[in-house]
């Protein structure tokens, strides 16, 4: 009787585990239980060893940790690819010529403006007309420009509540790995449930940020960055926290509490979707607006410098048709050193419109790196307090003492995109347009500006005025055949991970998912031996009577 009983009760378990497994057929992540049966510690016998039934030594999941490992692996790549598939689909929207916002358009527009009054100098239409397309070009570029700066913006909320989402989910981790090791008893059995919830947000998690797992020894687990910095030891969490970079716009870097202080771990965090809207943040959507900033301060120079040999109908020249550009200085937030960097635009119709980074290697010298060519622009020596010039278009004065390693970076062309705009003498005169080579108004000036719009100005990287390869258009075209090509490279890849995923989560299935038929089949099975260890007992009942009525 004791043996039957013991085979009820397993018999009864298995069918309440198998119940546990068709409950959550539908369960995300659920791993498919099975029950482990092992022979009760049998007993001696005059002819040797007889059973006493049957215990149940385990109910373990399905689940294979190598395969899991593939899908935390694939996970941050298929989260970073998704958001640049993403942030592309929304750059392409900018650029789309169907958008009512076409630079080309604007473009075209504004140089046959430019052309007609070229063929008729007199004509107060004609100046209106240029005027008006001048400032549509300009409203098209601060359109582009502040779109693009908007994106960054969005994409930078986006960081900060991804990390929130990072935080939650590494403390929900934490109190798992707590709640494992007080429910499994050491050698006992293991709280399947608790293990499939801690996987479901580990997997979520690797979508976020690039994650390595480690088994301890005591059922918890240990997740770590790539590089090694922890995010969960145990029961441990470190939260991730944002901060201000004054050196890049004010968005916001990683910082992780890591016991000790904050410590800064944008660079090293190399996957997930946190990697992916930091890339598209301070790399891809950074370098379009680049671009574009530079463009448009090839317009305003060019067109400037044409502009200013011309004469107006009232005799004026040497004005500017756009406003000109003037220099932006940054200096590094984290410079040691007292020095100051003060510059003015000494040549504003053939300034470089690169950005350029000076590196301070001494007190009194630096080096010169053209950020956007990724040239060196040479070294050079300076009198702390004089005025001197470099490039042959900046006029720099450095007062103060700087230390060795401190950084400075300026440009003519920071946000001429968002600020360009038709130079008020003009909109208040437009006699003042200088159409005319003399100032009789032959219309030859004119002339010349229009034929900015076929010039080579540009080589494959910026404004090389006179000896380039490119024209506006060209090297407008350029940047957008750039944007689909990223974007369909984007998209390309992104299919290329949600293939492999589903591969993997097919597998997943096919080792840890449950099957409604298997499940029948161990329900009748289960059934079958519950109902013979029942008549086990009824069998000993009828020995029992039978012996009584002897």
């Amino acid at each position: 009787m004791s043996s039957a009983k013991l085979g009820l009760l397993a018999q009864q378990l298995a069918i309440e585990v198998t119940g546990q497994n068709i409950a959550n057929v539908q369960t995300e992540g659920y791993s498919r239980q099975d029950v482990t049966f092992q022979a009760n510690t049998p007993r001696a016998v005059a002819t040797g060893m007889i059973g006493t039934g049957v215990r149940i030594a385990g109910i373990e999941r399905s689940h294979d940790q190598f395969l899991f490992n593939q899908i935390m692996d694939e996970g941050d790549l298929t989260g970073k690819t998704e958001v640049k598939k993403e942030i592309f689909e929304q750059i392409e929207v900018l650029f789309s010529e169907g958008s009512g916002r076409s630079l080309n358009d604007a473009l075209s527009s504004f140089f046959e403006g430019v052309q007609d009054l070229s063929s008729n100098v007199q004509g107060m239409p004609e100046r209106f007309n240029m005027v008006a397309k001048a400032e549509h070009l300009a409203f098209t570029f601060n359109q582009t420009g502040q779109q693009l700066f908007n994106i960054q913006r969005n994409i930078d909320f986006t960081i900060e509540t991804k990390v929130a989402d990072i935080n939650s989910i590494t403390a929900q981790i934490g109190k798992l790995n707590e709640g494992i090791h007080a429910n499994e008893p050491t050698g006992q059995y293991k709280a399947n449930d608790l293990r499939d919830n801690r996987d479901r947000q580990v997997k979520k998690l690797s979508q976020l940020i690039d994650v390595q797992l480690i088994n301890e020894s005591d059922g918890q687990i240990s997740l770590t960055t790539k590089n090694g910095t922890a995010l969960v030891l145990r029961d441990r969490v470190f939260a991730l926290s944002t901060s201000l970079n004054g050196d890049n716009e004010s968005l916001k870097d990683i910082n992780i509490d890591n016991g000790a202080g904050l410590t800064n771990i944008t660079s090293s965090i190399k996957g997930g979707e946190l990697r992916g809207y930091l890339d598209m943040r301070d790399a891809q959507v950074e370098s379009i607006l680049d671009k574009m900033n530079i463009m448009s301060g090839a317009i305003i120079q060019e067109f400037n410098r044409v502009h200013r040999d011309g004469f107006g109908l009232d005799g004026s020249s040497g004005l500017d048709f756009f406003n000109p550009m003037d220099v932006t200085v940054k200096t590094n937030v984290n410079n040691k050193g007292s020095a100051v960097v003060s510059m003015t635009n000494a040549s504003p119709t053939s300034a470089p419109v690169d950005e350029y980074e000076i590196t301070f290697t001494g007190a009194n010298k630096f080096d010169l790196k053209n950020l956007t060519t990724k040239a060196s622009s040479g070294a050079f020596t300076f009198t702390q307090g004089s005025t001197f010039n470099i490039k042959n278009s900046f006029a720099v004065n450095i007062s103060g003492t700087a230390t060795v390693g401190d950084k400075v970076k300026f440009s003519v062309s920071e946000n001429a995109a968002s600020k360009m705009a038709v130079s008020s003498s003009i909109t208040e005169n437009i006699r003042k347009i200088a159409a005319g080579n003399t100032k009789n108004g032959d219309g030859g000036n004119a002339l010349q500006m229009a034929d900015l719009q076929n010039d080579l100005v540009f080589n494959s990287v910026t404004l090389q005025s006179g000896s380039g390869s490119f024209t506006f258009d060209e090297y407008y075209n350029a940047v957008v055949s750039t944007i689909g090509i990223e974007s369909f490279s984007a998209q390309m890849t992104f299919r290329q991970q949600e293939g492999v995923m589903l591969q993997l989560n097919s597998r997943r299935e096919s080792i840890s998912g449950v099957s409604i038929d298997e499940e029948m089949i161990k329900m009748i099975k289960f059934q079958q031996a519950y109902n013979a260890s029942a008549r086990i007992i009824t069998m000993v009942d009828e020995m029992l009577d039978t012996l009584n009525r002897m």
